[in-house]
């Protein structure tokens, strides 16, 4: 009875791990989606003033169309370039100018090599904390056998994946 609760236990850590890791690569693929939007960055005056010009809308035709006064449009305009306009008034104006609005965070660098960078933050961190105790008791090891220990550390974390990953290596950190 023992033996058959032991190997269902196995199954279902089995089952769990392989469904957290499907589950993961469709949210990187998400992302990899996104990849055609790094390079576009907004316009100086913002994206709602350089649609209106460029469809030759004034000022007064877009809070018609937003059903606000003309000084309210515009306060819109500068809201968005000052990074205060939020995202419902943000769709307000795209739907008033049969726009999509497409809200997205797009990595600087691959997932891959955003969890690869904190890996190696964190395996640096755990193995220079076992290092030192390993000094206080005379048992240090080399550099090289550090090198190891950090490279093994790194396929570790980046392999399983644990829930402390992205925790702040120091209380400190942000």
């Amino acid at each position: 009875m023992l033996y058959l609760y032991s190997v269902l236990i196995k199954l279902l850590l089995y089952i769990y791990s392989t469904m957290k890791e499907i589950l993961q690569n469709q949210y990187r693929n998400k992302f990899a989606e996104l990849g055609s939007f790094k390079g576009i960055k907004r316009p100086k005056e913002g994206w709602i003033r350089t649609l209106r010009k460029a469809l030759g809308m004034s000022s007064l035709q877009l809070a018609d169309r937003l059903g606000v006064s003309t000084p309210r449009a515009t306060q819109m305009e500068r809201m968005e370039v000052e990074d205060r306009i939020t995202l419902k008034q943000l769709r307000r104006v795209a739907d008033s100018l049969d726009c999509e609005l497409v809200y997205a965070l797009v990595p600087r660098t691959s997932i891959d090599s955003m969890i690869e960078k904190q890996a190696r933050n964190k395996a640096r961190d755990l193995v220079m904390k076992a290092d030192i105790q390993m000094k206080l008791e005379a048992q240090q090891l080399s550099d090289e056998a550090l090198k190891t220990q950090v490279k093994h550390e790194i396929e570790r974390l980046i392999r399983d994946m644990p829930r402390d990953l992205w925790n702040a290596n120091n209380p400190g950190d942000v």
